[in-house]
């Protein structure tokens, strides 16, 4: 049986197309691959879990690039497949390098779980990132004073219970950041209901802060959009935030990150699940006002919170 080798998937060298430090990419490209190797030998994930002495779950999870392999079982199954083609074996290696060459390994590693480090690795490995959010301004757009006020109210509580990891967990929002001034920025749609523009997290002055630095970003950077739904539209948004990420068409598949109270996020692949989520985009993008429009929300939230700084309305939490 003939191998399907890797280097097809991969028409430019692996350390070019991936960067530096995506290896969520990476487990994608790579579980891409041990899928159609699987499919071209006509084997089933039953038949292949007992290779790897795996269960048919984790098998799934792999070829989905939804679990960070080990080289022991990629180059098993490599083996059973019978791939010996030299520059093949060496974009396997190169994709492992890349897998196990994980974001903000240093200084931020204690206080980034694996869900949240998943999600840093595909941002830097997309072309387009489409955010919905009903709540709070993205982490992608947020700024310093907007992002501690966040995490000292508890979204994000279980990233760290030391009040000392603060300041490192603001740094850090800010340093994913550095995606949107990269040499090649993906595009950014970010939809907001209406009410995140209102909702005075941290004060007035801090939300005043952060509506300007939306107002700037849709002004002065034609990679990022930012359309507003009103209130007044009547249309019930969907009630959790969701991250929807597309890559080159050399890259992995569309995947869709969606934030959850209990298990931090979960990451939808399949292709059905993939669609519905798709298709809400598609119906919030019809339901959102135009970048225009959505501007001038934003400049008429700014005049709201620049009079309730001129007050000194302060935000105080219960208890």
């Amino acid at each position: 049986m003939s191998a399907d080798p890797v280097v097809r998937s991969l028409p430019d060298p692996p350390n070019r197309r991936l960067g530096g430090a995506p290896p969520a990419a990476a487990a994608k490209v790579l579980g891409n691959y041990l899928r159609r190797q699987r499919d071209a030998h006509g084997l089933t994930i039953r038949e292949i879990a007992p290779v790897i002495r795996a269960s048919v779950s984790k098998i799934s999870r792999m070829e989905r690039g939804e679990c960070t392999p080990t080289a022991a079982d990629v180059w098993s199954l490599v083996r059973y497949y019978g791939v010996q083609d030299p520059d093949e074996i060496a974009d396997i290696e190169e994709l492992l390098r890349h897998v196990d060459a994980a974001p903000w390994a240093g200084e931020y590693s204690d206080v980034t779980p694996g869900w949240f480090r998943r999600l840093i690795g595909l941002e830097g490995a997309a072309a387009r990132i489409q955010i919905w959010e009903g709540v709070v301004v993205p982490g992608l757009l947020q700024t310093p004073e907007y992002a501690e006020a966040i995490i000292r109210g508890g979204r994000y509580k279980k990233l760290s219970n030391q009040l000392q990891d603060i300041p490192r967990l603001v740094q850090q929002r800010m340093e994913r950041q550095r995606i949107l001034r990269s040499e090649k920025p993906p595009a950014l749609l970010v939809l907001l209901d209406e009410s995140v523009l209102y909702r005075r997290i941290g004060g007035a002055e801090v939300l005043l802060g952060q509506l300007h630095r939306l107002r700037e970003a849709q002004l002065a950077d034609d990679q990022v959009n930012v359309r507003i739904l009103p209130i007044e539209s009547g249309v019930t948004p969907p009630r959790s935030a969701f991250t929807y990420l597309s890559f080159d068409p050399s890259g992995p598949a569309e995947v869709v990150y969606v934030e959850q109270i209990q298990n931090g996020a979960s990451y939808v692949s399949k292709d059905s699940e993939v669609e519905s989520y798709r298709y809400m985009l598609d119906r919030l993008k019809m339901q959102v006002a135009d970048r225009r429009a959505s501007l001038g929300l934003i400049e008429k939230a700014i005049g709201w919170a620049g009079g309730e700084v001129s007050f000194d309305c302060r935000w105080s939490p219960v208890g």
